[in-house]
């Protein structure tokens, strides 16, 4: 089982990598890709049996990717009412699934930091969201032993930090009179 969880992570890690390069303001692929990466990843939780909290969190972030993806594909703002439904969502969620513990409290903070990810406009400030959210999986994977887990987590920390590089940071502006080469 646990060779299945590895390689149901790595196919999450696909999605949710390319979903990390993806350019500005595409968020209807990073969506779809974030939706696929989070089945495939709580999938893998789910399979390897030791992170409930995990699998729970992931599958209810596929959903709440595809509610967003809805929204996006008719050009419309995601509602703050359905932000908050999803806060509460993860939070009843993971506390009906794995108690009141360490590990329940480490996923809904890391549920949060998704849901800010995924209602961003552009893809910039879903990467800095991603990395919050990442960190946080990646000390989750730790504590709760989901070392086939752990290395989707670590690549994507990687991935969303040559993303921002690429495409997120601020260019030097160009002094008055010279022109850029091409």
């Amino acid at each position: 089982m646990q060779v299945l969880s590895f390689v149901l992570s790595m196919l999450g890690l696909a999605a949710m990598v390319t979903a990390s390069m993806v350019k500005g303001k595409n968020m209807k692929l990073i969506l779809f890709l974030v939706c696929c990466g989070n089945l495939l990843v709580g999938a893998s939780y789910h399979i390897g049996g030791s992170g409930i909290n995990g699998a729970a969190a992931c599958y209810a972030g596929g959903i709440m990717s595809i509610c967003n993806y809805g929204f996006e594909s008719r050009k419309k703002p995601i509602p703050m009412w359905l932000l908050g439904v999803y806060a509460v969502a993860l939070i009843v969620l993971n506390l009906a699934v794995g108690g009141f513990h360490m590990l329940s409290i480490l996923v809904i903070i890391a549920g949060m930091t998704f849901v800010m990810g995924i209602a961003q406009p552009n893809g910039a400030k879903y990467r800095f969201w991603t990395l919050a959210n990442l960190l946080l999986w990646c000390l989750y994977d730790v504590l709760s032993r989901s070392f086939s887990v752990l290395p989707t987590h670590a690549i994507q920390v990687i991935f969303t930090v040559v993303g921002m590089i690429i495409y997120d940071r601020k260019r030097p502006a160009m002094p008055a009179g010279v022109e850029k080469a091409e």
